[in-house]
């Protein structure tokens, strides 16, 4: 497994290429930022995933890392979810497009923990 830190982020890859396109990725939550790390390796090692991604640092006052696992669609959203309720256990908020990420489309909840300034940069 490939793994790169930069300043907001822990990069998590399989040494293999996806073999499809990704267009989005799944959320999970939490307060414990290694516990999002173990949870990435487990789908990239087991699940045949291929990319992920954990916040490195915390927004505003925002107190939950965030995990983003990539793939091309929605079409896993009941597998990670019955995984998440046996094994997880921490915040799942489903899929969520590159497009909306684009769009500048975050829950209100992420978004009211941010100050003002930094608010705007996340909704242009």
């Amino acid at each position: 497994m490939i793994t790169e830190v930069d300043e907001n982020w822990i990069y998590l890859m399989k040494e293999e290429k996806p073999p499809y396109r990704i267009f989005g990725k799944y959320l999970f939550f939490n307060e414990n930022k290694e516990r999002l790390i173990e949870i990435a390796k487990k789908e990239i090692e087991n699940h045949d995933f291929h990319v992920a991604k954990v916040s490195n640092t915390l927004r505003g006052s925002n107190t939950e890392h965030v995990l983003c696992l990539y793939y091309k669609d929605d079409s896993r959203k009941n597998e990670l979810a019955d995984r998440n309720k046996h094994e997880y256990d921490v915040k799942y908020r489903y899929w969520k497009s590159d497009a909306a990420t684009r769009k500048g489309e975050y829950s209100q909840e992420f978004l009211s923990k941010l100050p003002e300034d930094e608010r705007k940069v996340f909704q242009e």
